[in-house]
């Protein structure tokens, strides 16, 4: 009798894990997310801060006659100039200025006094594109950006007192230095003209 009580306790334990182990094999397996939740933002009390921005200042527009010419070199243009017009004198002819030219005008004074430089005629559709560009042939001309002064646009402006002290206002005081400085530089109107063409100062 004992032992068949035993036999059976067996026997209904057995049965009873074989129940559960079928119920849990056979049940749907659910997916099972990997991925983290979600964090949630909660706002916050200190405002954001501003990103710094560093100001930056803007690119100086170089126009005007920017290139370094020596002093010493100027000087020796208007050695020359100064040659030629003493050989000239005793068989100088009398100037026609073109039609379009106001002789009392600062291009009138330009037109001669390129031709007093040794400049030939044909030059001056050069020089006065030039300066019309730069100065529009106002003596009192300023570049606000550059500093660029003058009809010829001196970078500084002060270089031109090598002519004279009154380079701030006389008209042939610039064009002279401006003259001297085309000839030291590009060699004549149409190299300053070219290259202000190509690169936008000269």
């Amino acid at each position: 009798m004992g032992r068949t009580v035993a036999l059976l306790t067996v026997a209904l334990l057995t049965a009873g894990c074989g129940t559960a182990e079928q119920t849990a094999s056979d049940a749907p397996s659910s997916p099972v997310s990997t991925s983290a939740p979600t964090p949630t933002r909660t706002p916050s009390s200190t405002p954001a801060k501003k990103p710094v921005t560093q100001k930056t200042k803007p690119p100086v527009e170089r126009t005007g006659a920017a290139a370094r010419v020596p002093r010493r070199v100027i000087m020796e243009q208007l050695r020359d100039r100064a040659e030629r017009i003493a050989a000239t004198l005793p068989s100088a002819s009398p100037e026609v200025l073109p039609t379009d030219i106001d002789p009392d005008s600062n291009r009138g004074l330009g037109y001669h006094l390129m031709l007093q430089f040794g400049f030939a005629p044909d030059q001056w559709p050069s020089l006065d594109a030039l300066w019309q560009r730069e100065s529009g042939w106002n003596q009192l001309a300023e570049n606000a950006s550059s500093g660029a002064y003058g009809i010829p646009q001196s970078l500084p402006g002060s270089k031109m007192a090598v002519i004279a002290p009154d380079w701030r206002t006389n008209p042939e005081t610039q064009i002279t230095w401006g003259l001297a400085y085309i000839a030291a530089r590009y060699g004549n109107p149409d190299g300053a003209w070219a290259h202000s063409q190509r690169v936008g100062w000269y």
